[in-house]
């Protein structure tokens, strides 16, 4: 007989917890704490079927989703999904149909005005069919990127130009379409034979759109291309604002105008970075605070990029080549370089020979002598180094003196063990 006490009940489905089992409200509020596109992966998570198909209308899955998934949607604004905002290792695991099933659970094509991509590398590009037809959607970068990232070289990703194409052709031939800003996949330059219609309809958007200068207000004309590469060149990527040619072109001193990063490779205006944007005065590359590799100069003060910085070997001080001359070796493979102060003669120190206009440092005049021999070099060269190599040549009797010395102590001692 089995004792009555004992007997448990069979767990059911219905007694397991389950976070869906959780108030709305609350997983409305834990959501967000969650970037963007998290909060709408969350959402498509709680939908009422964990399956997912890309042709399905954006009626059917707004109908399909769960009301906790409704909660989490309508919470927010969905005016910008920006794939940079969540970790780096979920981006390129998303695939297109999980950006299909995101875009249509906050109903982009009516609502999402900017879709930036960062590291969705995963995706062909079919996931956007959502947004087909779109006349709200402004931005969209394509180039799987980060905002400050070095685009070069392009990551690799399964992005098809042949599947993107005809979802841009949609957009752009849509009466009422608002695109202003675009960025292409860096692979896809110099191979766009499929982006031909689009290019074609997207410029004849903008000369039929009275597009007005954000600087002069004037109408902006005569600007046959409105992608230049692999984006828009006279479009702020930040602001969305619009330059005429003039405009676009005046000294960066000379008030609002644009500029193009020359690291991240995007344009902007000067009210987006006018508190972040370093000129270098040297090579007069401008570059955005995000991807700044700028660097003061020691003596000046003035920002300038790595390239045009020096660091002297000697002093260690970084300053500008115009606070002082540098002097690096022309050799082939050698680093070595120093400030003209601080040139005293070592065997590093480099120094430029007014005779064969050559800057080396003494250790490869050192090497031609020994390779070719004095009357192969430049003879004022072997003139620099012949007291370098008469203190080389006592430092080394010197040394073998010591050795000797050394040998013989180590002689007597092993002598006077043998003896004992």
């Amino acid at each position: 007989m089995v004792n009555s006490g004992t007997i448990k009940r069979r767990r059911t489905a219905a007694d397991t917890l389950h976070i869906s089992n959780l108030p709305a409200g609350f997983i409305v509020d834990v959501s967000a704490y969650l970037p963007k596109p998290s909060r709408a992966i969350l959402a498509v998570a709680f939908t009422t079927s964990s399956s997912s198909s890309l042709w399905q209308t954006d009626y059917e899955v707004m109908h399909r989703l769960s009301p906790i998934s409704k909660a989490i949607v309508s919470a927010q604004q969905w005016y910008i999904l920006d794939f940079e905002d969540v970790e780096k290792e979920l981006a390129n695991k998303l695939t297109d149909d999980d950006i299909s099933a995101v875009l249509k659970s906050i109903n982009a094509q009516d609502v999402l005005k900017r879709l930036k991509l960062c590291g969705c590398i995963n995706i062909e590009g079919i996931g956007l069919h959502p947004l087909q037809g779109s006349i709200v959607l402004e931005q969209i970068d394509l180039s799987l990127v980060g905002k400050y990232d070095n685009p070069y070289p392009a990551p690799e990703s399964k992005i098809s130009q042949e599947v993107v194409a005809p979802i841009l052709n949609s957009i752009v031939s849509s009466e009422g379409c608002s695109l202003k800003c675009i960025q292409f996949p860096y692979k896809w330059l110099g191979r766009t034979n499929h982006l031909r219609d689009f290019r074609r309809r997207y410029n004849e958007l903008f000369s039929g759109r009275n597009m007005i200068c954000s600087k002069c207000n004037a109408e902006i004309q005569g600007i046959s291309s409105w992608i230049l590469g692999n984006h828009n060149r006279k479009i702020c990527y930040d602001c969305l604002a619009p330059l005429c040619g003039d405009c676009s072109l005046d000294n960066l001193n000379d008030g609002f105008c644009l500029h193009c990063c020359i690291t991240c490779d995007k344009t902007y205006c000067t009210d987006c970075v006018k508190s972040t944007r370093c000129n270098c005065n040297d090579c007069l590359d401008t570059k955005c605070k995000g991807c700044g590799d700028m660097e003061e100069c020691d003596e000046c003060g003035v920002a300038s990029c790595e390239n045009c910085l020096n660091t002297c070997g000697g002093c260690n001080r970084t300053r500008c080549v115009d606070c002082v001359s540098y002097h690096r070796c022309e050799e082939r493979g050698c680093f070595n370089g120093n400030c003209e102060d601080c040139y005293d003669g070592k065997e590093y120190d480099v120094k430029y020979c007014e005779q064969c206009e050559l800057a080396h440092c003494n250790g490869c005049k050192i090497g031609h002598v020994k390779k070719y021999g004095v009357e192969g070099g430049c003879s004022a060269c072997v003139m620099e180094i012949v007291p370098l190599l008469l203190q080389q040549q006592v430092k080394l009797t010197k040394e073998n003196e010591e050795l000797a010395k050394d040998n013989q102590e180590l002689r007597d001692k092993v002598e006077s063990m043998s003896l004992s």
